[in-house]
């Protein structure tokens, strides 16, 4: 039991049978430990409360109307100083089966957006939408919803200038490969042949999507497990570098100290 508390906690908030849920967000203020959501994504929509919700080793503050969006396995928890209002909604890739573009989108979305105060439309269909669910209605709607929202949200300010359709599903497909294999495969050509294209034209689609090469998007997802690690658990550097699949601690150090300039030992001490 002792070795349990060094690992980051998993939550698992949508039942096994159910592909999709929406809740309303809990009317309490008490802090919640870091913790993932393994194998769904996440859209929280505030429209009151304040606080602080930090995503990974990044804090944001909470000034509602806003809203987050939290990619599969991220680490978050969330320190309220008043009650939240507003709608979470939880959903695995399937329920997206019928709209590939939505699924492919999800990667424009911003980490954190700004809900429009004038607007209600969007609250509105949260509403409905939150209705629906609870009066069981047919999974074929829920969807349609689900693939409005995500529409309505990718079109809110703040985000990225738009990029050709075909690039962002070739993103999208790169970075969900990223999630499944990036404890094993740490080379962009080993994607690149996955995904059966060139690495110049995976590096091409990388630096169009994200303005980064392909290898720079493969190391950022690995320096952000390595961060959650270091900040969440108490788990030693040797330990990490283990859990990471590098082939001894002074590579992880290495590769640790090349993206950030501070060895993983230094980060800890500076949090």
């Amino acid at each position: 039991m002792q070795n349990e508390t060094k690992f980051i906690g998993t939550k698992n908030k949508i039942e096994q049978d159910l592909i999709l849920k929406i809740s309303k967000m809990k009317p309490v203020i008490k802090p919640t430990k870091p913790h993932r959501h393994q194998g769904y994504h996440e859209l929280i929509f505030l429209s009151k409360g304040s606080g602080q919700h930090t995503v990974g080793n990044q804090v944001h503050e909470v000034f509602p109307p806003m809203g987050f969006y939290l990619n599969l396995g991220q680490v978050h928890c969330w320190d309220f100083s008043k009650i939240p209002e507003g709608f979470v909604i939880l959903f695995k890739e399937d329920a997206l089966t019928a709209y590939p573009r939505a699924l492919s989108n999800l990667y424009r979305i911003n980490e954190k957006f700004k809900l429009p105060r004038n607007e209600d439309a969007l609250m509105n269909m949260l509403h409905i939408f939150y209705h629906d669910f609870k009066n069981g209605e047919h999974m074929e709607l829920l969807s349609a919803h689900l693939n409005a929202i995500i529409y309505k949200t990718l079109h809110l300010p703040h985000h990225a200038e738009n990029i050709h359709p075909n690039v962002v599903d070739e993103f999208s497909l790169f970075k969900r490969l990223i999630n499944e294999h990036y404890l094993q495969l740490k080379n962009a050509d080993e994607y690149a042949n996955l995904m059966h294209i060139s690495i110049r034209k995976l590096n091409q689609i990388s630096r169009e999507a994200a303005g980064s090469t392909a290898i720079e998007v493969i190391r950022e997802r690995i320096l952000i497990e390595a961060k959650n690690l270091l900040t969440h658990t108490s788990l030693s550097v040797n330990e990490v570098a283990f859990q990471l699949n590098f082939s001894d601690a002074s590579n992880f150090i290495k590769f640790f100290k090349s993206q950030t300039t501070l060895t993983p030992s230094e980060y800890r001490s500076k949090l």
